[in-house]
């Protein structure tokens, strides 16, 4: 019966999406598979089932639910979107400049990399989606906080929306975590202006979510990944590295590390 109820779930989550084909892209899942979830011929593996619930932002237990208390959650879900999780940060950039033809060229999935506010020594590396929404543009940021080549590390996800804000020649970046709902993370990235590209480099300021809450702030770097993408392999490589990994390219951990120099006295991106 549980099965059943997911498979009636996932169809009604589907059908608020542009096409079914679309969510298989997003997700890296062939369709034909995919098909077996929605009849409720096949229910997903573990590892499928993660990568689906994180796309939808929706948990296992949900997905669960009888019909009429999944529609109920639904309608208490995009209530709560609209109201608390998005509507608090609209209201604060509210009177703020809104140029929209200067973002649009950023919608896409970038992995974000930074020191991990709340591990020492580590690089987090997450999975961002930047897209618009009527005349705003928002983001998606799913953080994997565990070290997943350490097999008694517990698997620890934060979820984040966020609103953007291109203004005086920078982006504005500001996150709402959604889970914990315990902080809030401030980006400012300086676009590139090339036709094309590959990285934007910014600087972060928030608290961490895990261990510490105390106000930190840390160089980042966006790489753009695409206006589509294999969700299920880039959810894949997300997680928590050591600060000197080679995982993580060497450009990269050089633009992130946090180190100041004598004559420098505050924290800058490097360019």
């Amino acid at each position: 019966m549980l099965k059943t109820n997911f498979s009636i779930n996932l169809r009604a989550v589907c059908d608020k999406q542009t096409s079914v084909a679309q969510v298989c892209r997003s997700l890296g899942m062939n369709r034909q598979q995919f098909n077996k979830y929605l009849s409720g011929q096949v229910f997903p593996s573990s590892h499928n089932l993660v990568t689906i619930c994180d796309y939808f932002a929706i948990s296992k237990d949900d997905f669960l639910l009888t019909t009429a208390e999944f529609r109920q959650f639904l309608s208490n879900k995009t209530e709560d979107a609209s109201v608390t999780n998005l509507s608090h940060l609209d209201r604060a950039v509210d009177s703020l400049p809104n140029n929209i033809e200067a973002m649009e060229r950023y919608e896409g999935f970038y992995h974000g990399y930074y020191h991990a506010l709340g591990f020492p020594g580590y690089i987090v590396r997450s999975i961002i989606q930047v897209y618009r929404n009527g005349d705003r543009f928002y983001s998606k940021n799913i953080e994997h906080l565990w070290d997943k080549s350490n097999p008694k590390a517990i698997p620890t996800r934060f979820k984040y929306q966020g609103v953007l804000h291109y203004l005086g020649d920078r982006i504005f970046l500001t996150e709402y975590e959604q889970l914990a709902k315990q902080t809030i993370t401030h980006t400012i990235i300086i676009p590139s202006y090339r036709n094309t590209f590959r990285m934007l480099s910014g600087l972060t300021l928030g608290v961490g979510s895990v261990n510490s809450h105390l106000p930190k702030a840390t160089r980042s770097e966006y790489e753009f990944l695409g206006k589509q993408i294999n969700l299920r392999a880039a959810l894949t490589n997300c997680g928590l590295y050591h600060h000197d990994s080679e995982e993580i390219e060497a450009d990269i951990r050089n633009k992130i590390s946090n180190q100041i120099l004598p004559h420098e006295y505050m924290l800058s991106v490097i360019d």
